[in-house]
C-alpha cells in the first residue's frame, strides 16, 4: 500500500513540477513518511521516476485493449472515430497522467532521455498493433484508400498528438466543434470514395 501511495504521490508532484523540480523529500513528507523510507521501495528517484513512467504506460495500453474489446463490431471509420474520441476522452479523466507524460517526453531529465524513448516505442507498438488492424481492415472492405500502413498510422499519430495539444486551449463544447471538424477532414481525406 505504502508503495502505490508514494507512486501517486509522485505522479502528481512530477506532472506538476517535473522531474528537477521534484526531490524525495517533498514526496516523503506528502505521504507523509521519512525521505529514508522511500528507499525501501525505490533506491534513487531516477527509479521512482521510471516506475511511475512504466505504470501510466501500462495503464494506457490497458486501456487501449478494452477499447479494442469495444469496438470490434463497429464498422471501420466507427472504429477509428471511436479511437480518436476516446482517446481524447481519456486524457480528460486523467489529467496527471496526461501531464505527467508531456512533461516526460517534452522535458525528460537528458540522462532517462533514451530510456523514456524506449518506452514510448514499447507503447507505440501495442497502439500501432490495434490500429494497423483497423486500417488493414478498412483496405481490403475498399472504404480507405489503398496506401502505405506505415503512411496512415503516421498521419493517424499526427492527429492524436495535434488534439491532444489543442484540447489545452480551448473549453469543451468549442474543442468538441473543432474535434467534430477535424474528423471529418481526416475521415475525407483517406475514404475511399469508389468503396
Amino acid at each position: 500500500m505504502t508503495e502505490k501511495r508514494i507512486k501517486n504521490i509522485a505522479l502528481t508532484l512530477f506532472a506538476t513540477n517535473g522531474y528537477e523540480g521534484t526531490s524525495l523529500a517533498h514526496i516523503a513528507e506528502a505521504v507523509g513518511i521519512k525521505k529514508q523510507s522511500i528507499a525501501t521501495y525505490f533506491r534513487k528517484k531516477e527509479d521512482l521516476f521510471l516506475a511511475v513512467f512504466k505504470d501510466m504506460a501500462q495503464d494506457y495500453i490497458g486501456f487501449i485493449k478494452e477499447m479494442h474489446d469495444e469496438m470490434h463490431l463497429e464498422t471501420v471509420e466507427k472504429k477509428l472515430q471511436f479511437i480518436l474520441y476516446q482517446g481524447y476522452q481519456y486524457k480528460v479523466k486523467n489529467p496527471e497522467q496526461t501531464a505527467f507524460y508531456k512533461r516526460a517526453i517534452h522535458f525528460p531529465p537528458s540522462f532517462l532521455e533514451a530510456t523514456i524513448r524506449h518506452e514510448i516505442m514499447k507503447m507505440e507498438q501495442q497502439t500501432s498493433k490495434l490500429y494497423r488492424e483497423v486500417f488493414e481492415e478498412g483496405i481490403r472492405e475498399k472504404v480507405i484508400k489503398n496506401q502505405e500502413i506505415e503512411n496512415l498510422l503516421a498521419a493517424f499519430y499526427c492527429l492524436i498528438d495535434g488534439i491532444s495539444m489543442q484540447m489545452f486551449f480551448y473549453d469543451t463544447d468549442e474543442f468538441n466543434q473543432r474535434l467534430s471538424s477535424i474528423w471529418k477532414i481526416f475521415w475525407d481525406g483517406i475514404k475511399n470514395e469508389e468503396g
